[in-house]
């Protein structure tokens, strides 16, 4: 849950936001990947005093160890500031209607970085690979002890071979 002072939330309002989109795959340890997975990071300033963070998360993508599965990961990197670890959420999306529907949702307290260790992961298994479906990830980032925004990541949708 968050909570937010007046003071935070006045240095909420002056929120920066830069997008950058960076080949990374998580799967192998952060190697590109020559087909559509990429790294979508968003730099945000956190609350007066917290400093500034990135929400990083690659898209919707099938899975290198779990054949018939996609995946989706989420990670921070401090920029600048007191905090250390963030519990880092991740939702598996499909589109559904003219809305989006989570499959499966993804939830890990880590340090700042990314890799392996460092992020958290949701996983689906396709029911068949024939149903073409449209994916995203969406990334939220909370502060271990400091207030922030509630922003979230979403990354690029994905069309996929994937029933669900």
């Amino acid at each position: 849950m968050r909570t937010r002072t007046a003071a935070a939330s006045a240095a909420l309002a002056g929120l920066l936001t830069l997008g950058a989109m960076v080949p990374a795959h998580a799967d192998d340890g952060g190697a590109a990947e020559s087909d559509h997975t990429y790294s979508h990071e968003t730099t945000r300033t956190a609350a007066a005093g917290v400093g500034a963070f990135q929400t990083g998360g690659d898209n919707v993508h099938f899975s290198h160890t779990v054949p018939g599965a996609v995946n989706a990961h989420g990670w921070w990197k401090r920029i600048s500031g007191p905090a250390t670890k963030a519990k880092v959420t991740v939702d598996i999306q499909v589109k559904s209607g003219t809305g989006w529907r989570t499959l499966n949702t993804g939830t890990k307290t880590v340090y700042s970085g990314g890799g392996s260790a460092k992020r958290a992961s949701a996983a689906w298994k396709c029911t068949n690979l024939i149903q073409r479906n449209s994916f995203r990830s969406v990334v939220d980032v909370d502060l271990v002890g400091y207030p922030d925004d509630s922003n979230k990541k979403i990354t690029a949708t994905q069309t996929l071979y994937c029933g669900t």
